[in-house]
């Protein structure tokens, strides 16, 4: 099982990876990641929330955020960054995909805060966004308030995520880490959260804008996927191949992880999405003893994990039936 091999022989270091590599093995395995810190294997989000150090991960307390009472918590950017938190509120953003509970506990500089400080600080910035990059803003606010509207930030202003949507649908994806599918994962997040506000109301506005961008981009993938199942080097541009295994993995693996949150249940089961599932774990057991980029190769897992555990409706990947094999 390939996810299982990754899990028990890919270890990481708190001595030698940093931040960066340790939250995106924490994005793919979660509760389940050991990190050894002087070596000692430990639970790694355990660890980082209860206030361990590892190098890039500098969390600090944020503003009095008066509608609330309470004082925020943030994590410090360092934008394009492979050490510390390279993208605004990815950190946050990770947590939340893993269903971290709100009122987990986070020590920050010592003192002691929760994953709602965090996230109502995430809420709080939004007009002071530095880098106008908004995909894991998205992600952080929908999946843990999807109850909630409106929120009111820094400025004075109410905000809701629509122009937020409406800003993210319109930028270059080629351009964009990754080819673009981090964006594509955050406006994929948006048309969630609109449908589950709005179920009987079809959508418009920023809204839409948002869902016929992630609709397109679905269909350039099935288009320009390669003929050995692998998806392509361009993404949603153009086709493209790479002789380079690492560079497919992590193509191939970003965009199923995308895809398989963006589409509904029944459509994982499509055979070119499956010859695409297929050809990933191929590369991954290919390369299994190999080092390999941890951007790439934890998004491909993640994108395993979210595909088999959505197909087969399981709550957990290592809940699912014998015949899984990814």
């Amino acid at each position: 099982m390939i996810l299982d091999y990754h899990l028990r022989n890919r270890l990481l270091s708190a001595e030698v990876n940093a931040a960066w590599q340790i939250m995106h093995g924490a994005l793919a395995y979660g509760d389940r990641l050991p990190l050894r810190v002087n070596g000692v294997s430990q639970n790694t989000l355990a660890y980082l929330l209860e206030g361990g150090v590892v190098n890039g991960w500098e969390l600090a307390p944020g503003d009095r955020i008066a509608a609330l009472e309470r004082t925020g918590m943030k994590a410090k950017l360092e934008p394009g960054s492979y050490i510390g938190q390279g993208h605004v509120d990815q950190w946050i953003a990770i947590l939340a995909q893993l269903d971290q509970p709100l009122n987990r506990s986070v020590i920050a500089r010592g003192q002691s805060f929760t994953i709602e400080d965090w996230v109502r600080q995430a809420q709080w910035d939004v007009p002071n966004n530095p880098v106008r990059e908004y995909s894991w803003t998205i992600m952080a606010i929908a999946r843990y308030f999807p109850d909630e509207a409106s929120w009111l930030a820094k400025d004075g202003k109410t905000w809701t995520l629509e122009p937020l949507a409406a800003f993210e649908s319109k930028q270059s994806l080629s351009s964009s880490p990754c080819g673009g599918m981090h964006r594509l994962m955050g406006l994929s997040h948006a048309v969630r959260f609109y449908e589950h506000q709005n179920p009987k109301v079809p959508v418009s506005g920023g809204w839409k804008q948002a869902a016929d961008r992630v609709a397109d981009s679905i269909d350039r993938i099935r288009r320009f996927q390669n003929s050995d199942g692998s998806f392509s080097t361009n993404h949603t541009e153009r086709p493209g191949t790479s002789s380079d295994l690492a560079v497919s993995i992590s193509s191939t693996g970003h965009t199923i992880e995308f895809l398989a949150y963006a589409l509904e249940q029944n459509q994982l089961e499509e055979p070119w999405l499956v010859r695409a599932v297929d050809r990933l774990c191929y590369l991954l057991e290919l390369t299994k003893d190999q080092d390999l980029e941890c951007g790439g190769l934890y998004h491909s897992l993640n994108g395993l994990k979210l595909y088999y555990e959505k197909r087969y409706q399981a709550k957990d990947w290592t809940d699912l039936p014998n015949t899984f094999s990814g």
